[in-house]
């Protein structure tokens, strides 16, 4: 198995493998290494280990040295200078009049690239620019599109919860976000509380969706018509943590029951049947309010309290 050092680079999510040779190096080390952009200044992440083969995308690249306080000088040089080269990026992306927006300009260590990432909704001819900034700037230059998202990943920032954001520290890849989950954890729809600061819905709507989704499956939905202890009623709300449901009784109180005792009565008793007397079954019956329940304790929204018809028992009246 290949001996390798994992390391990383501009993107402290994204991880390299790299051969170590004889370096002696050490956790937090900074290295000059080799990617597939080119030569960069990094950092250990990981001590050499052996990895096994199906986990390295080849080529193999190499750690070619230690970072010198040179290297470090360099470096330094080299933000200054990406701060230079984006302003002029800017001026000139304005007097070519096009319509995209610079996010960052990085060069490699040993300045022989430099790439510059953008937002743009539309496809940009930027030869013109593309030649202008080369020629003033003399050196090779490759322009990246990006989306809203990938530029809050390169840009990095604090996110709603307080925290840097999670695509700019560990998340390697960005899986789809849809308002449909939002939907499935309760939240609130405001735009402002469930979108993240690339302006699209947060990533950690993802994090615990297969809980929410998992408890919604064997939890009653809000308006389900139930059996409890103190007789049939309908969900109001479900905590989806402690599994109570708050059910409101067919007299108008609400209480609390646990999901286990709801459970437990369905199968003791069955799923609640509608009422009969139901206004959607031509009855007079309106749910929860037990207004012209036969019973006279009304009943759960939709049903649930068996009642009988009154139009049946007017019938029989008259029959007799």
């Amino acid at each position: 198995m290949p001996y390798v050092a994992t390391c990383t680079f501009r993107e402290p999510a994204k991880s390299y493998f790299l051969e170590p040779g004889e370096l002696e190096i050490h956790v937090n080390a900074a290295i000059i290494g080799q990617t597939v952009r080119g030569v960069e200044l990094g950092h250990v992440k990981f001590l050499p280990r052996e990895v096994p083969e199906d986990k390295i995308i080849p080529p193999l690249r190499s750690i070619i040295r230690q970072a010198t306080p040179e290297d470090l000088a360099i470096d330094a040089d080299n933000r200054a200078f990406e701060q230079e080269a984006l302003l002029l990026a800017k001026e000139r992306i304005a007097a070519h009049e096009l319509f995209m927006k610079p996010i960052k300009v990085e060069v490699m260590h040993d300045r022989a690239k430099l790439f510059l990432y953008y937002e743009s909704e539309e496809r940009v001819d930027f030869r013109e620019l593309l030649r202008d900034l080369s020629s003033q700037l003399n050196m090779r230059m490759q322009f990246q599109q990006v989306n809203s998202r990938e530029a809050a990943k390169i840009l990095g920032g604090v996110g709603p919860c307080g925290q840097p954001l999670c695509c700019a520290t560990f998340l390697t890849s960005m899986p789809p976000v849809t308002l449909k989950m939002a939907k499935e954890q309760r939240l609130s729809l405001t735009p402002s509380k469930i979108s993240g600061a690339c302006g699209r819905l947060m990533c950690c709507l993802r994090y615990e969706i297969d809980f929410y989704r998992d408890q919604n499956a064997k939890l009653p939905r809000p308006g389900d018509p139930v059996d409890t202890p103190e007789g049939p009623g309908h969900i109001v709300d479900i905590n989806v943590f402690s599994e109570e449901s708050v059910v409101q009784l067919g007299d108008g109180r609400q209480i609390r029951v646990s999901g286990e005792t709801l459970r437990d009565l369905r199968d003791e008793r069955g799923p609640v049947r509608a009422c009969k007397n139901h206004v959607k079954n031509g009855g007079s019956c309106g749910g929860a309010s037990g207004g012209g329940c036969s019973s006279g304790g009304g009943c759960g929204k939709d049903g649930g309290c068996g009642c009988t018809s009154k139009k049946l028992e007017n019938a029989e009246l008259v029959a007799v």
